[in-house]
């Protein structure tokens, strides 16, 4: 048992067994880098725990309330035990030392920084936005932009959740509402690195346009929301007409009258009488 002397600082210093240490209930970050994450459990390894981990008693236990990664690389590389500073649960909110640390240190995936404020909002602020934003210690503005990335295309927030585009580009592409060009547009800006400006561009040089095909005979509706069209093919292959493993497709440019030379030459459509052309003789 720990005991505490009048006077003495809430904050006790410890060396706790690391099997003894849980993850935060409510963690901020859904991934971590592996390389980073074994950088460091490597070098925890050779000069040890240089910063301790900050932790609150659960019952017989304790649950991380800063330090997350560094628990993780503990338990990788077996350090134990583990330094810690403990603090008791009444002392500190946990969720604001949370947030404080992590936007000290390594950048928070906006994505995943997007679901913690959704699981807070939900589970801790009975869905009053204003509340949260006092929990997280962020401006209403700032919170509302993260939440709103949940909302965008499903292919927007996974790519942004892969960082293959910034959260700007993200915005822009959730601005398109025809989801086949924005998943064209999605597609493009990945491969050519483009900028939240380059994108804007694009969705205003396409706006008013129809929408492409999803298959033969079909048309998307305006009115659904593109978030809540179910997964199916957006486009099929020029040469094996097949609209699977759009993965493997690659993006390919071509004027009009090129591409209807390229299907001609595959027998895809026949070739139109001229306007010189003689007309069939009338039986």
């Amino acid at each position: 048992m720990r005991k505490r002397s009048a006077g003495a600082s809430a904050d006790q210093y410890e060396r706790i067994p690391v099997d003894l240490i849980d993850e935060p209930a409510v963690p901020e970050r859904e991934t971590m880098d592996e390389q980073e994450l074994g950088e460091l459990a490597m070098n925890i390894r050779e000069v040890g725990l240089i910063q301790p981990l900050t932790v609150k008693p659960v019952g017989k236990r304790f649950e991380v309330i800063a330090g997350h990664r560094r628990l993780l690389a503990c338990r990788i590389v077996e350090y134990s035990p583990v330094p810690c500073i403990v603090k008791a649960p009444s002392e500190v909110d946990p969720l604001a030392l949370l947030i404080a640390e992590n936007h000290h240190r390594e950048d928070p995936n906006p994505v995943e920084e997007a679901r913690f404020y959704q699981r807070v909002l939900v589970e801790q602020c009975g869905n009053d936005v204003d509340v949260l934003c006092l929990k997280v210690r962020r401006k209403r503005g700032y919170v509302e932009d993260r939440l709103l990335l949940l909302m965008g295309h499903e292919s927007v927030v996974e790519a942004l959740h892969q960082r293959k585009i910034s959260i700007a580009v993200a915005r822009e592409l959730n601005k398109c509402k025809q989801p086949i060009r924005l998943r064209l547009l999605l597609d493009t800006a990945i491969q050519q690195g483009a900028t939240a400006r380059q994108v804007a561009e694009w969705r205003k040089e396409q706006e008013g346009q129809p929408d492409i095909q999803l298959a033969a005979g079909m048309e998307p509706d305006p009115s659904v929301n593109p978030a809540a069209l179910p997964a199916m093919p957006f486009m099929t292959c020029l040469f094996c007409e097949d609209g699977s493993d759009t993965h493997l497709m690659e993006i390919v440019y071509l004027h009009k009258p090129c591409a209807r030379i390229v299907r001609k030459m595959l027998g895809r459509i026949e070739e139109q009488p001229s306007a010189t052309s003689p007309a069939p003789p009338l039986n």
